[in-house]
């Protein structure tokens, strides 16, 4: 292997407290590098809004809780816990029918004690909708877990059908970054196949790139180039879930699960290889 591995491929990077190491060392074994960062720095934990719609569904436990993702509900529960409040939601919801998009969903809301009502049978959220809509909904309270981006025609359907409560409950939103347009750069360049590989320290960051990609329609686009022409690399198993949640069904994953080997493993994968620049 050369001084410079990496010479004339370009790696994306999605972190936000390890870009600039990351951006140091790819760059030093020859690479070019382009920063996307798909986190903001604050915490979900700090989201006003998601703690009183919680605290209200704590008050008025629902009758449908329609659940759109595995990561999203664990998100959800876990800042919960947080303000010591995840036992008095789960009682809530506990309730309510549980109707999941698909078996992630499924697989975290059984882990939580939730029974599963309904599932999706082809993921799609739209069929949990309307599955819901079947139902008599004179006065209903419904919970809808998104996945990073409001439904407001769901929410319209629901309420004309007699619903008497329709709340939204997005733990992916306040986690986004504030400004996403370095982060929708690097989706375009990744589906456009400008880039050697895209690197992820965090689930969340994995998530939040595809729920940036599905607000631009291109989250098939990026999955595929994920799949196929780019590689996925995480930083250790947990990193790797998250992209196995998201489609991606075979990210690189060093050994130890540390920044530093993510760069080597990388780096031995790419070794030789080339993409055009940017």
């Amino acid at each position: 292997m050369g001084e410079e591995p990496l010479a004339g491929l370009t790696i994306g990077i999605t972190a936000e407290r390890s870009a600039a190491q990351q951006v140091s060392a790819f760059e030093a074994r020859g690479a070019r590098t382009m920063v996307g960062s798909t986190l903001r720095i604050s915490s979900v934990a700090d989201d006003e809004l998601l703690r009183a719609t919680t605290e209200e569904i704590i008050r008025h436990p629902p009758q449908y809780l329609l659940a759109s993702t595995g990561y999203g509900m664990r998100s959800w529960l876990g800042t919960a816990e947080t303000w010591g409040r995840r036992e008095p939601l789960v009682e809530a919801l506990g309730e309510a029918r549980v109707g999941n998009r698909g078996a992630k969903a499924a697989s975290a809301n059984t882990a939580a004690g939730l029974r599963e009502w309904y599932r999706a049978p082809d993921e799609r959220f739209e069929q949990l909708v309307e599955r819901v809509l079947a139902e008599p909904l004179d006065g209903a309270r419904i919970v809808l877990q998104l996945h990073g981006a409001p439904l407001p025609d769901a929410v319209a359907r629901l309420r004309a059908a007699g619903a008497a409560s329709v709340l939204e409950v997005d733990a992916y939103r306040s986690s986004l970054p504030e400004d996403p347009t370095p982060a929708e750069a690097l989706i375009e360049a990744a589906c456009a196949g400008r880039l050697a590989a895209v690197t992820f320290t965090t689930a969340p960051a994995v998530h939040n790139l595809f729920v940036l990609a599905r607000q631009r329609d291109r989250a098939d686009a990026l999955r595929d180039a994920l799949n196929s022409s780019t590689i996925a690399a995480c930083v250790g198993p947990v990193c790797a879930e998250g992209a196995h949640e998201e489609g991606i069904t075979a990210p690189l994953v060093p050994d130890r699960a540390r920044l530093m080997p993510l760069v080597d493993a990388l780096t031995q994968r790419l070794a030789g290889a080339s993409t055009p620049p940017l």
